[in-house]
């Protein structure tokens, strides 16, 4: 999805040579990161005084701030919707609540691990309880990662490692409360949501380690079908993450339309590489 590029006198090392545009002295040796391929963000479709903003303010955890100017992006492109209507201003907007949203309950999280003492939180004091806690940061975090690594067109190590971190701490929270703990409710989306996490920080071989943690019998969990979709995807894997989206959109099942609202689904930064797909599109009627 990106390289890390040395270039050492003039020379791409591990690329074909090509002519610098600026020549370099001997033996001096410059780190150029390429951007990511980060497909088409519903966001990116239309601008934005506040947007690129809010997600740098995520990239670096100041969730408030985002907060705030997430709340500016959405009034902005709300007021541009009201002089001149376009669904991609619509779904911008709602992007923006959402990341607003999101932003707003990490927020919360932070100060209220703050008042425990001295920036501790309850999963220092108690590790192996509280997966719930644990596995609904990891989402909130791994989303966020996605959201600033769509509009900044670059993973943040920090976030990227505050993510992982937070889902492989759910894995053994409360582990300790059960005889059998490797098959603990939601260890398989742990897992899958962890194989996407590592994918988009291009470690590849630890997405389909931690995919092939995922029985068989789970894989047909309808629970895990989302889930499925977001690693297939950062895998790029198109045809299996539409598989699985397809059961979801066409085929939600009884009880899970409140938890799947195919609006919210579409708007994730997960299949901004799926969009213009026909296939793809057709799941989210207009």
């Amino acid at each position: 999805m990106w390289r890390h590029i040395i270039l050492i006198g003039g020379v791409l090392v591990g690329d074909r040579a090509a002519a610098p545009s600026l020549p370099l002295p001997p033996g001096r040796t410059t780190d150029v990161t390429v951007i990511v391929d980060v497909g088409a963000p519903l966001e990116r479709a239309v601008a934005s005084k506040y947007y690129a903003q809010a997600a740098a303010a995520d990239a670096e955890l100041r969730w408030a701030d985002a907060t705030a100017l997430y709340r500016e992006a959405v009034n902005e492109w709300a007021a541009a919707a009201r002089v001149q209507p376009s669904r991609a201003l619509e779904l911008a907007a709602a992007k923006a609540e959402r990341e607003r949203q999101r932003s707003q309950l990490l927020a919360s999280r932070a100060l209220a691990a703050q008042s425990m003492g001295n920036g501790s939180n309850r999963f220092t004091r108690e590790p192996y309880t509280h997966r719930s806690d644990a596995l609904d940061e990891g989402r909130l975090l791994r989303a966020k990662m996605m959201t600033a690594r769509a509009a900044l067109e670059r993973l943040p190590t920090g976030l990227y490692a505050r993510a992982r971190d937070r889902l492989r701490e759910s894995l053994l929270a409360g582990a300790g409360a059960s005889p059998t703990p490797a098959r603990m409710g939601g260890e398989a989306e742990i897992y899958l949501l962890l194989c996407a996490t590592y994918a988009a920080g291009g470690e590849i071989e630890a997405a389909r380690l931690a995919r092939a943690h995922v029985t068989e019998a789970e894989r047909a969990d309808p629970g895990n079908t989302v889930a499925l979709a977001v690693c297939a995807a950062a895998l790029g894997e198109t045809r299996a993450a539409i598989a699985e989206l397809e059961i979801v959109a066409l085929h939600p099942g009884p009880g899970r339309s409140d938890r799947f609202q195919l609006r919210d689904l579409y708007l994730a930064n997960d299949w901004d590489r799926l969009r213009g797909d026909p296939k793809f599109e057709s799941l989210f009627p207009r």
